[in-house]
Order: C-alpha cells, then structure tokens, then sequence
C-alpha cells in the first residue's frame, strides 16, 4: 500500500485511492491545519497503475520544489510534496505501491492486515477465519459457522479484537482474472462406489489438482444438480440450486450419517481454505459455491464427471470462447 509521511510530525497514512488533501476537516480525508492551506487543497490517486497529485488550490503545491498549481503531475518514490508554507504542510511519498483494502485494529490502530490476497486468521471459537475477494468485488470474512461481507468503515470483530474495514480497492481492474475463470473447467473423479472424489481445475492446458477430500463429494452433488437442470431445459441463469435442507437430506442419505447445516458451511469453508494453497489461480475460485437465501448452488458453468473414466455428464467450453 502506498503510504506519505509527514516531515514533522512523522504521521504516516496510508494513501486512498482518491486522497484528498485540505484545511476543511469535512471534505478532506487527510486534514492539514494550516491557514495557507485550501480548504480543499489537491488530491493524489491512483490512475493507470501509477500515482499522481492534481491541484486545486488558490496557493499551488510544491512537487519536489517545483511549482503546480491547478494541474497534475505524476509521483515518484521519495517525491516531497508541500501544500503550504509551514512544516507541517511537508510530506514525504514514502511508497507508491497499488492501493488496496485493509483492516484497521481497533485496539492498536498501527497494526494493519493488507487485503491484497487471501488470508487465513485463528480465531476464538471457530478454528479460524477465511478472508477472501469474492467474484462480486467485496471482501468477505468467513468461518465454519458464518459469511460476512465487509463494509466500508464499520467495525468487525475478528480472532477476539476489533477490527475497522476500509475500502481501498483501485477504481479499475489492472488484472484481467476473469478471462482465467471464464476458460477453465471443474474436473470430477470418481471411483465406482464413489468412496473417492478426486478433483482438479483444468485452465487451458494447466491442471491445478485439489486431489481427494471428503468436501469434494458435496461439490460433486451440486455439479450432479446443475446438470440435471440443463438436461431438463430449466432456466439457464438458474440452474443448479438446491434448498439447503433438500440436500442436506440427500447427503445424510449418500453418507448413512445424520449431518446439518453447519456440518455443510463446514466442509465449504474447508474447501475455500483448501483453495488458497492451490497455485497459481486456486484464490480466483473462492466463490464456485454460491448462495441465496435458504439456498446453494455450484457456480462455475463449466465441469465434466467421470466414473471410472467414463462420462456421466458434462457442460464444456466449446473452443471458440477460449
């Protein structure tokens, strides 16, 4: 994250992706009480993958000692940059990486967690906290028992502290994943009694193996579901969901075990997890499990089941969308 220091006071923020710089406390996220200073002063953010500082002001800005007024330049590392004549208008770009979004502790607001990937909290109660990008652009926080999204500036209470959520994410994509996902293809294993569920994400000619796990068999009976809704002409845009209480019956029925609902957010949350470690695109798969209320669905499109190497259904990407 790119972050500016204060010469005097050595202050230290962390740059908004539209950071505004001005003597009125109201309309400027970083306040500088200085008379020579504009009310809303000049505003530095983050635009085709650099940083630039745009002037505003009566008085102009000095950019490393030259004079901008009512124009914009582009910023370097080390850049100094004084919006008026005292010492306490002097500040010191001190790193211009890419914004992003992050939590603020409550209790020790110098401790930050960057949420530029994926992340793995402990936490009291559930054994840990999933935090990842969903497809929408909204960070989520999730556990064995819970999914919450993220909102900018309240606070949430994550591994026993309190933490506030600030929305920092660049106002355009510099990274084209869509077409990654878009592409790619679930891959289902299957042993004859079923008793091993292998799968894999093929992308293009690269196969990122998640082998066997017992989560795998619930994502093979929702993929089984949205299969049967296309053979069955139902709704292209809604196939594939199914009431949660319908399958948690099906699964105690397939697994000759009585299970709940936690017992399903469990091994979803097990997936998700199991997804991070999966280099390099498994965090671009975080949300193939989808939800509305009271129910579930198999996001992804695109999969193929094979039971002992033979097709028992399939929806593939015909190669002229590749």
């Amino acid at each position: 994250m790119a972050t500016i220091k204060n010469k005097l006071s050595g202050q230290v923020i962390i740059l908004n992706t539209q950071n505004t710089f001005g003597r009125n406390q109201q309309n400027s996220i970083t306040h500088i009480p200085e008379m020579d200073v504009s009310q809303s002063h000049a505003v530095i953010f983050w635009q085709n993958e650099d940083w630039y500082i745009q002037d505003y002001s009566r008085n102009g800005t000095l950019v490393n000692g030259e004079y901008v007024h009512h124009s914009t330049r582009k910023l370097i590392e080390g850049t100094t940059i004084q919006f008026g004549k005292g010492k306490l208008a002097q500040w010191q770009l001190i790193d211009i990486k890419e914004p992003s979004s992050y939590l603020r502790s409550l209790t020790n607001p110098e401790t930050i967690l960057e949420l530029n990937t994926c992340h793995i909290l402990p936490n009291g109660k559930d054994a840990e906290i999933l935090i990842y990008f969903s497809k929408n652009k909204k960070w989520k926080a999730e556990t064995a028992s819970s999914t919450i999204e993220f909102e900018h500036g309240k606070s949430y209470r994550l591994n026993e502290e309190e933490w506030q959520f600030i929305d920092n994410e660049p106002l355009e994509d510099t990274i084209d994943n869509g077409n990654v996902v878009d592409s790619a293809h679930f891959l289902f294993s299957l042993s004859e009694d079923e008793e091993h569920v292998g799968l894999k994400i093929v992308v293009d000619a690269i196969e990122l193996d998640l082998g066997e796990r017992v989560h795998h068999y619930l994502l093979l009976m929702l993929a089984r579901k949205r299969l049967y809704d296309m053979n069955n002409e139902d709704i292209f845009n809604d196939h594939g969901w199914i009431p949660i209480e319908d399958l948690v019956d099906q699964m105690s029925k397939e697994l000759y075990k009585e299970i709940d609902a936690y017992y399903l957010n469990l091994q979803i949350h097990r997936f998700r997890k199991q997804l991070l470690g999966i280099q390099p695109y498994g965090s671009l798969f975080m949300d193939v499990i989808e939800r509305r209320k009271g129910e579930i669905r198999f996001a992804h499109r695109f999969f193929q089941i094979l039971k002992e190497e033979k097709s028992e259904g399939e929806i593939l990407v015909v190669s002229s969308q590749l």
